[in-house]
C-alpha cells in the first residue's frame, strides 16, 4: 500500500533541497525523521514536515504501524518562480528569481500487512416526525430578501429621505 503526502510551493530552491533528499531515499521513515532532527538546515525542516505528514496519514487513515514504513519515492520538483527586481548601480536592474519547490513523499510498508476494510454500517431509517398542527396564532410576515429591508417612511417626501440632498445640489450649468 502506498501512502503519500505533498507540500506545494515551498519557498526554497529545489537545488538546495535535493542533496538532502537523495540521502533519505529508501530509508525507513522513522529513521529518516530522526536523521533530519539533527540536521541544521531549512531543507531538513521542510522534508521532516512532509515525511511526518505521510507517516500520520498512514497511521490515521490506514491503521499502519510507524515502524513498518519506508520511503519509496521522494521527489523534489520545481514549483512556480516569483520574479522580482534586483536594483543595480546607475539606475539599472536585474531579474531576481525566487524559486519554489514541490515535495512529494510516497511511503510503503516494509512487511505488507493485511488491511482490514472499515465496516460501513447501512444508514438507519430516521424516526417519523409528528406532523405540525395548525396554530391559531397570527401568521408571521415573511422576511424580505437580504439587502431589501426598508425603514418606515414617517411621512417624508422623497427629497426629505435623501438626507444630504438639500445641502449638496448638483450643478446644472457650467459656471
Amino acid at each position: 500500500m502506498e501512502i503519500q503526502a505533498t507540500a506545494k510551493s515551498v519557498r526554497m530552491s529545489p537545488k538546495k533541497i535535493r542533496p538532502l533528499a537523495n540521502i533519505l531515499r529508501s530509508l525507513p521513515a522513522k529513521a529518516a525523521v530522526e536523521r533530519l532532527r539533527y540536521h541544521q538546515s531549512k531543507s531538513a525542516v521542510l522534508l521532516s514536515k512532509v515525511i511526518r505528514s505521510a507517516i500520520q496519514n498512514a497511521v490515521n487513515n490506514y491503521n499502519l504501524k510507524e515502524d513498518n514504513l519506508k520511503i519509496e519515492h521522494l521527489t523534489v520538483d520545481a514549483g512556480s518562480v516569483y520574479k522580482r527586481y534586483w536594483f543595480r548601480s546607475h539606475g539599472g536592474s536585474d531579474k531576481l528569481l525566487k524559486r519554489t519547490a514541490h515535495l512529494k513523499v510516497v511511503l510503503t510498508e516494509i512487511k505488507p500487512s493485511r488491511v482490514k476494510k472499515p465496516v460501513v454500517q447501512p444508514p438507519t431509517a430516521k424516526p417519523a416526525q409528528p406532523t405540525e398542527v395548525a396554530s391559531t396564532a397570527e401568521p408571521t410576515p415573511k422576511a424580505s430578501p437580504a439587502g431589501f429591508n426598508q425603514l418606515p417612511d414617517k411621512g417624508r417626501s422623497a427629497a426629505g429621505r435623501r438626507g444630504l440632498g438639500k445641502i449638496f445640489t448638483p450643478r446644472t450649468t457650467n459656471k
